[in-house]
């Protein structure tokens, strides 16, 4: 799939409030696809498309909050990608929260890392198939936002590895699952990058970008596009991207 190929692609990005998102939706929007974002909160959402929608778009932007992680949330995303969309060519999953070491959480908190990081991303990609096997046109894809995390496994990570160790699982026994259905699955592991999750102040943040420490979300929503716009037949299994001087642990 080439990039002017995405023009009119129906596309999910969950998440779509965050850095990643907001930046992923404003490329396949400026490529002419028609994008619908969701996420929890709709303040953020608000400002998400305030941001992303510029005068020289091409492409369709639309917006609706809701918890993919509960039954209701996912039905009323997936009434509006019916909706609005008329079906799904691309599944963009970025929704995502930060988590501390176990021990200094509480149940809730550790549940709602896996219910927003892993359940999520699971609940998502259920409805996506359903909706690119009913196409029958052998070109949908899934693309899951994990996290280069996995592979330190570093002290202080434990409850985050479990999320995202799960969707790096998660993304390879679905991609073998889906081969007969020509639907593509890719897993994109990005290193520490510059978000709201980072438990660091803006300007703390920018620095580190700069000093290439912390990658710009601009630079993950390019690797998302990359895996996006393979022909077909060419899937991109995964990614990992990591700032040339994040520390080691």
């Amino acid at each position: 799939m080439k990039a002017a190929h995405l023009a009119g692609k129906r596309v999910l990005v969950t998440g779509g409030a965050g850095a990643i998102g907001r930046s992923v939706a404003a490329r396949f929007i400026g490529l002419g696809a028609r994008v619908l974002i969701a996420d929890r909160d709709e303040a953020d959402l608000r400002r998400a498309t305030e941001e992303i929608v510029l005068p020289a778009q091409t492409g369709l932007l639309e917006a609706v909050a809701a918890d993919l992680a509960s039954s209701s949330g996912l039905a009323h995303v997936f009434a509006r990608v019916d909706a609005g969309l008329g079906g799904l060519d691309l599944l963009v999953a970025c929704a995502g929260v930060g988590a501390g070491p176990l021990m200094t959480m509480a149940e809730a908190e550790w549940r709602a890392v896996l219910d927003n990081n892993l359940v999520s991303h699971v609940a998502a990609a259920q409805c996506a198939v359903e909706r690119m096997r009913a196409a029958g046109d052998r070109q949908g894809m899934i693309i899951l936002v994990g996290s280069a995390s996995v592979h330190r496994a570093a002290a202080g990570d434990s409850v985050l590895n479990a999320s995202k160790g799960g969707v790096a699982l998660f993304a390879e026994t679905l991609r073998r699952e889906l081969i007969a259905d020509g639907i593509r699955v890719t897993l994109i592991e990005p290193g520490a990058t510059d978000s709201a999750l980072q438990p660091l102040p803006p300007e703390e943040r920018a620095r580190q970008v700069e000093e290439q420490r912390m990658l710009d979300p601009d630079q993950v929503a390019d690797a998302i596009l990359f895996a996006a716009t393979r022909p077909p037949g060419v899937d991109v299994v995964s990614l990992r991207i990591e700032p040339l001087a994040q520390r080691a642990s």
